[in-house]
């Protein structure tokens, strides 16, 4: 672990008036990034020594990962580091959004981007380098090049890979008549070729990382979990509950019928709706004084031609919607249509709803929110974002108001700034976890905004927003509690994937296990006395007659009961059967982390002298099934609601046929709640 001697260094001060005059990060949110990047460089190989680590920087959608990135990159510079690499998206607005920052921010560092990489370098020693690079083979096999030049082969190097999960895994894990892919080969070449480094990923959808074997380059050896600053609005604010008939800023709308809308030749009521509120938002903003360029996201699909066509029909009704109000301007607001009038009253009323529980804040009238949208609806422009027209978020747009219509490009690592109005039409049949968060671009550092903020989406894509919340959170507090990968990943909805399946191993990733109301039990229970030592006697004080008197009878119990139970080795290595010791343990951590279960369980024993042995449909060499027949899919009464542990202890005699080593020992089953959930596990 590396040594922190200066936690107030040159780089590091700096850094912190930085941060604070240009993105007006307080000194006190500052304090917070500072702890939490001193945690990462402890976890880090100390300069100078020999070898490499891997750790994860697992933050929050648009919660100021960089920020972390960037301090972390400062404090080394002062504890002894004097070599970065960077790697980040090979998108270029992207990429160029990275190095601008970087040189902005780390003014004593020399920073060399990739037309740099070309030429050759030449620096100045005695301070920082910093290498920005593309995630593409030809650049990093640039940088590789630049390394040799520099000597950096036997100094010490710290590497951030932004987005690790994207881009930087190997897509070809499961074909072995195809070489790594390309991106994935040149960064591992980067790394052998370094014998000092420190690798940190960072990303906010590590579901593919955590997914990696144990044994792979890309798997991390310890996470640190951001937490964002004051002000930050993400998935814990929008998505908490799973009722959102009363939410403020939720709206439930229906799918977007595309061919629908080329039969009909205009845009749907509730985009409609959507429009008014996003440009009455906009207007009640600007007179408070916010004098900001605000957006609107408008995701119909991800066929390209469907954005291109919604992408007209948005253009068709603001220049109606333009024309309209220009009476406005002329006569009064009585000259418009009574219709338009009505949806603009209750576009204005939605907004009063949250406008006015600020205390300090009077709603301006609607006559004045309608003249002032009046005034400015001609500054605003609509562009549709796709690789068909090479468009992109704009950094720092022109006009008032930005509408985009787009789809998958408006997602990881597009920073969508002044968001307002946030409208999903359709989404993906198979969904993945890590891609539908990464497209909640209306989560950042938006409490200024929040009244005018509304998100718009079918019910059961807002069901799935939240379901997707609840186990991002599961898994970010055992990481955050553990400061390990996790290997089990829990899938809040059947039919869902954590992440794509070509950069998990095949082998040792099984996609869904561990699912709601189904039983599991080691199929070959570890019965040797040496490897058992005291472990019967142990749970028999655990498990002792005194404190569960009753034989398959229901006990309350805390989850945390059943973990300690489970704390025990239960099953012999190696066996091809679903239960995994630590993995069955780190499933129900997960349990145990979601409110929904209140840390409740069930804890049941079975038998203290059964007579069960390995079946003869298994040729006498596993057990087939552990309850008795009758005891059915929910045993003895349980509260299905809540995960069962049935503990049956064995007298283990010894028998040719089945039998076992002649000490009696304990087996557990474990019934999972009820309920439309799996688990995704790597079991290497």
């Amino acid at each position: 672990m590396a040594q922190i001697n200066r936690q107030d260094g040159d780089n590091v001060l700096n850094l912190r008036e930085y941060l604070y005059d240009e993105e007006h990060i307080a000194y006190s949110d500052f304090e917070q990034i500072l702890e939490t990047s001193c945690e990462i460089f402890r976890r880090s190989l100390e300069p100078n020594t020999v070898g490499s680590c891997k750790g994860l920087i697992y933050g929050h959608i648009q919660s100021g990962k960089t920020s972390v990135i960037l301090t972390t990159m400062a404090l080394a510079a002062d504890n002894g580091y004097s070599n970065f690499i960077v790697m980040t998206s090979n998108l270029n607005d992207i990429y160029e959004q990275t190095l601008h920052r970087i040189k902005g921010a780390l003014d004593s560092f020399q920073v060399f981007g990739k037309k740099e990489f070309r030429n050759g370098i030449e620096f100045s020693h005695g301070f920082p380098v910093v290498l920005v690079a593309s995630k593409h083979q030809g650049i990093l096999g640039r940088v590789l090049q630049r390394t040799e030049e520099l000597n950096w082969h036997n100094q010490s190097v710290l590497i951030i890979d932004d987005e690790a999960d994207q881009a930087s895994l190997d897509t070809n894990i499961n074909n072995p008549l195809r070489p790594t892919s390309r991106v994935n080969q040149a960064i591992i070449n980067l790394r052998n070729h370094l014998q000092s480094h420190t690798y940190l990923q960072t990303t906010a959808t590590p579901q593919s990382l955590l997914l990696q074997d144990d044994q792979s380059d890309f798997r991390p050896d310890f996470v640190e979990v951001t937490i964002p600053g004051r002000g930050y609005v993400g998935g814990n604010y929008f998505f908490d509950r799973d009722n959102f008939q009363d939410s403020e800023h939720i709206r439930t709308v229906p799918e977007i019928d595309v061919d629908g809308l080329v039969t009909r030749n205009q845009i749907p009521r509730t985009v409609k709706e959507s429009l008014l509120v996003f440009f009455l938002g906009a207007a009640i903003l600007r007179i408070q004084g916010n004098t900001k360029k605000h957006t609107y996201l408008l995701h119909t699909s991800f066929r390209q031609n469907d954005h291109h066509f919604a992408y007209e029909l948005v253009v068709q009704f603001k220049n109606q919607l333009t024309n309209q109000l220009r009476e406005v301007s002329r006569n009064s607001i009585d000259s418009i249509s009574t219709d338009l009038r009505q949806d603009l009253q209750n576009a204005y009323d939605d907004l009063q709803q949250t406008f006015s529980s600020i205390p300090t804040f009077t709603i301006p009238t609607f006559t004045d929110v309608i003249n002032e949208i009046a005034r400015r609806i001609t500054s605003t422009e609509v562009i549709e974002i796709n690789s068909s027209t090479g468009e992109g978020v704009s950094p720092n747009p022109a006009r008032k108001h930005i509408l985009y219509i787009g789809g998958t490009k408006i997602g990881r690592g597009v920073t969508v700034k002044n968001l307002l109005v946030t409208y999903y039409g359709r989404d993906a049949q198979q969904p993945q976890m890590d891609t539908v968060l990464q497209h909640a671009r209306m989560y950042g550092y938006r409490q200024n905004e929040l009244p005018a903020i509304r998100i718009y989406l079918p019910t059961h894509l807002a069901q799935r927003f939240h379901a997707i919340h609840a186990s991002d959170n599961a898994v970010r507090e055992q990481c955050r509690e553990t400061h390990e990968p996790i290997q089990a990943i829990p899938l809040p909805i059947r039919g869902m994937r954590p992440t794509r399946r070509n950069v998990l191993n095949e082998n040792t990733v099984t996609l869904v296990t561990y699912q709601g109301g189904r039983q599991y039990f080691p199929h070959l229970p570890i019965s040797n006395p040496e490897v058992l030592g005291n472990q019967t006697q142990e749970l028999d004080e655990l498990l002792s007659e005194s404190e569960y008197p009753r034989l398959q009878n229901p006990y309350p119990v805390t989850i945390d009961d059943l973990l300690r139970i489970l704390s025990f080795k239960f099953s012999e290595p190696n066996q091809n059967d679903s239960w995994k010791d630590h993995l069955i343990k780190m499933a129900l951590n997960t349990l145990k982390e979601n409110p929904q279960y209140q840390n409740r369980g069930n804890l049941v024993i079975v038998n203290r002298n059964s007579n069960l042995k390995k079946t003869e449909t298994r040729s006498y060499r596993k057990i087939g099934a552990v309850l008795p027949g009758g005891a059915g899919a929910v045993p003895y009464g349980i509260n299905r609601r809540f995960p069962a542990l049935l503990m049956t202890r064995v007298n283990g005699d010894i028998d040719p046929q089945g039998g076992w080593d002649g000490v009696p020992f304990w087996i557990p089953v474990v019934r999972f709640p009820d309920g439309n959930y799996a688990f995704s596990v790597n079991e290497s």
